[in-house]
């Protein structure tokens, strides 16, 4: 499994509730931690889930690092923007910033498919009420796309090198 399946898996696999009763996630817990400050247990954790299944999974420097500013939505899709990758177009494994009338992006998930309907499937942390749930989301609330750097699967480069090394 590349970085980039192993990433969704793990977002996948945090479906339901996330919110526990004194307000603190799992997310906003380790993000806290990681940039020495508190008061990220109890807040949004839209981008701090995705973040969380990054470093799960060996892949936090594919989505710009633990840096305290990506907890907010426009600060991360600057840092993408800056890096030259954003995108207008949804593809599996890409962050999607919504923007839902802000003017700016305010909300984020990841995309799991684009359904070629003018809809994509995306899985988002800090949703329905303090849950990880899968969505389906119009285009028309998409403020963009970031294309992380997602790292070649060895398994798949090395079926090229054999198939490129027999001229097939």
């Amino acid at each position: 499994m590349d970085g980039r399946d192993a990433f969704l898996a793990k977002a996948l696999s945090q479906r339901g509730m996330c919110r526990k009763a004194n307000g603190t996630t799992t997310y906003g817990t380790w993000f806290a931690e990681l940039v020495h400050d508190a008061a990220f247990k109890a807040g949004d954790f839209c981008a701090m889930g995705l973040l969380w299944c990054a470093d799960q999974t060996g892949q936090l420097d594919v989505l710009g690092g633990g840096n305290r500013a990506w907890a907010w939505v426009p600060s991360w899709w600057d840092h993408f923007h800056a890096q030259g990758r954003t995108t207008d177009k949804p593809g599996r494994g890409r962050i999607v910033f919504f923007n839902f009338g802000s003017g700016g992006p305010a909300h984020v998930g990841a995309v799991l498919q684009d359904n070629h309907d003018g809809t994509i499937e995306t899985i988002e942390f800090n949703t329905l009420n303090g849950q990880c749930a899968p969505r389906t989301r119009s285009l028309s609330l998409v403020y963009g796309f970031a294309d992380p750097a997602w790292p070649a699967d060895p398994a798949q480069d090395e079926d090229l090198a054999i198939v490129v090394s027999l001229g097939a």
